[in-house]
This record gives C-alpha cells, sequence and structure tokens, in this order.
C-alpha cells in the first residue's frame, strides 16, 4: 500500500489544524495590509474553494477533470442572478432579452449560496453518472466538453443570462470574513471526506484499477460521490466568486480559471488538502509578485520590468516543470502535522 493511499484513514487534530490555521491567519494578516490586497485575498479564498474541490475527486480517484468550471459557472450564476438588483435586471442594456420571472426573483445572499451548492452537486451527479465510467483521457476529454457545453450556453444565451455581457450590481460581501468563514468550512468538509471509507476506497482504485474492484470496491460509485460532492463545492467556489466580482461574466469560469486553479492543485500537490492549500498559497503569492513587476512596480525594492503575460508563462512553466520533476507536487502528498498534535502510534 502507498504512503498516499495509507496517509488520511483517521482523524488527526494536525492534519486538520494545519490547512485551518494558516489560511485563518494569513488571510486575516494580509488582508490587513491594504485594501487591494484584501481583495486579492478574497480572490484566493475563492481560488482555494475551487482548487480544494479539485481535490475531493482528481487527487482521490487520479483522474482528471477539465470540467468543474462548469459547477463553478453554474453555482455562479444561481447566486448572482437571484441576488443581483430587480432594477438594474429589469434596465441594463445587456439583459433586455431576460425570461420575465429572472426580473423579479430575488434571494438572501446566503440562500442563494446554498442553492448554488445544491444546483452545482445536482449537475455534477446527474453527469457523473455517464462521465464516471469513463478513465483516462477519454474522462479528460468528455469533462472538457461539460465545461464547452455549459460555456457555450451561457455565452450564446440572453433569456437566461446576460450573454457574453455582464450581470452587474451584484451585491459584494462586505468584508473578508464571510469568504475566509466560507472557505474554512470547505476545508473541514473536504478533510472529514477524505478519511471516510468512500475516499479511502477511491484512493484504492487510483492506485489500482484492476485490483480494487477484486476487494469489493465499487469505482463507479465511489467516484461518483466524489464528483457530486466536489460539485457543490465548486458551486459555492463560483458563487463565492460572483459576490467578490460584484459581477457575472460567463468568461470568468471558462479556460483561465480551469487552467490556474489544475497549475495550483498539480503544483501543490494532488494527493492531499494540504497540498491543494499550499499550492493555491504559492501560485497566488507568485502571481501577485509577478502582476507588480509586470506594472513596472518594484517589491521589497527589487523591480522588474517584465512583458504582459509573462506571469501566465511563468506559471505555466512551473506547472511543467513539477510535472517533470516532482509529480507529487511542493508536499509530496503529504499531510500537515503539528508536531504537539501529532497521532499517537499504535502499539
Amino acid at each position: 500500500m502507498s504512503k498516499n493511499l495509507a496517509g488520511l484513514t483517521r482523524f488527526s487534530a494536525g492534519e486538520l489544524l494545519g490547512p485551518l490555521m494558516t489560511v485563518l491567519v494569513l488571510s486575516i494578516g494580509v488582508g490587513a495590509i491594504s485594501a487591494s490586497l484584501q481583495l486579492a485575498v478574497q480572490f484566493a479564498l475563492c481560488n482555494l474553494v475551487m482548487v480544494i474541490a479539485l481535490q475531493v475527486f482528481v487527487g482521490n480517484s487520479g483522474v482528471l477533470s477539465f470540467g468543474h468550471g462548469a459547477f463553478a459557472m453554474v453555482g455562479a450564476w444561481v447566486s448572482g442572478m437571484s441576488t443581483a438588483s430587480e432594477r438594474v435586471k429589469g434596465n441594463a442594456l445587456a439583459l433586455q432579452e431576460l425570461w420575465q420571472p429572472l426580473v423579479g426573483f430575488k434571494l438572501n445572499l446566503y440562500l442563494s449560496i446554498v442553492i448554488a451548492m445544491a444546483v452545482g452537486a445536482a449537475i455534477a451527479a446527474l453527469t457523473g453518472a455517464f462521465l464516471m465510467r469513463l478513465n483516462g483521457l477519454a474522462a479528460g476529454i468528455a469533462t472538457f466538453a461539460l465545461l464547452g457545453l455549459f460555456y457555450n450556453f451561457f455565452f450564446n444565451n440572453i433569456t437566461l443570462g446576460p450573454g457574453s455581457q455582464a450581470l452587474p450590481a451584484v451585491p459584494k460581501f462586505e468584508g473578508i470574513y464571510e469568504p475566509l468563514a466560507m472557505a474554512l468550512i470547505a476545508i473541514v468538509i473536504v478533510y472529514f471526506f477524505n478519511i471516510s471509507a468512500t475516499a479511502r476506497s477511491l484512493r484504492a482504485s487510483r492506485e489500482d484499477l484492476l485490483a480494487a474492484p477484486a476487494l469489493g470496491v465499487s469505482i463507479q460509485r465511489v467516484r461518483w460521490i466524489a464528483f457530486t460532492i466536489s460539485g457543490a463545492l465548486a458551486g459555492l467556489s463560483g458563487a463565492m466568486y460572483v459576490h467578490v466580482a460584484g459581477t457575472w461574466q460567463v468568461q470568468d469560469y471558462y479556460l483561465v480559471f480551469t487552467f490556474l486553479t489544475l497549475a495550483m492543485l498539480v503544483i501543490g500537490g494532488s494527493a492531499s488538502l494540504w497540498g491543494a492549500v499550499v499550492g493555491t498559497l504559492v501560485v497566488t503569492a507568485v502571481g501577485q509578485i509577478l502582476l507588480l513587476w509586470e506594472q513596472g512596480k518594484s517589491i521589497l525594492g527589487i523591480q522588474l520590468d517584465l512583458p504582459n503575460g509573462a506571469r501566465s508563462l511563468i506559471i505555466a512553466g512551473s506547472l511543467v516543470a513539477m510535472l517533470l520533476w516532482r509529480f507529487a507536487g511542493v508536499t509530496n502528498g503529504k499531510e500537515f502535522k503539528v508536531p504537539f498534535l501529532g497521532e499517537r502510534k499504535s502499539s
């Protein structure tokens, strides 16, 4: 049995507190520096929820998915459309053809986020019933087709949304604490799923696809459960994103979003929750530094004049390097452990 398979089998306070305290301390500390950094932290928390949603399925099953952006897209649309100003929905130029019942439809922000998660889970459950039969390249292509299907549906549909334009006047979070609380709750959910029997069975199928059924593992069933849970969390990520940005636009959840979040997962280490957290933090921090250098600003007295687009090239290069020389990511697939809360050795 591999170390990655045996890693999360029972509760460990250290493994849970590590990601929680890291996200909590860094979010509050960095967010307190300036308003611009607080906004960057809020977007990072949205990405973090998406990355750990990917970890639930991709990390445990070993099946690459390009389709989770579709669940985020739908979750953002549900929460954004149900909380946007009725006056704007009725008068905005981009929404002239909007289906009339949607104009007056209004929900509480937090209720809309819960419904966004439910819709994300429902779509993942429905599509997963068919997609979870696939393996390898076929699964990757099918999930990418799912992303393309939802993107083209929303991009060309002006009766259910603004089409290629933006939905304005979406209420924003009042501060950093709302997205932070949601990210921390998502971490707890993923941790307890990862120590469940379902996740252990899923990791068994990842390690040996042929031997797992002989041990009584229903591969399609455990994949479907993980895919559904990850769909709910992706819906949460999309809903968080729309209330940080204050607007909904279908392009925000397409290829760039998909590439960035997958890069965060792979660079950090897809086999562990801690890897998903570290990958998000590293890519976000490096991305912010490179962005400032692209703008000609200095960081700690260091100033580089990088051309526009250098940030994406460097992140892409880092992803390739990680796949070539350290496939298990920065964390090597291991979970965080607080020394004084480590597990007792079993006799």
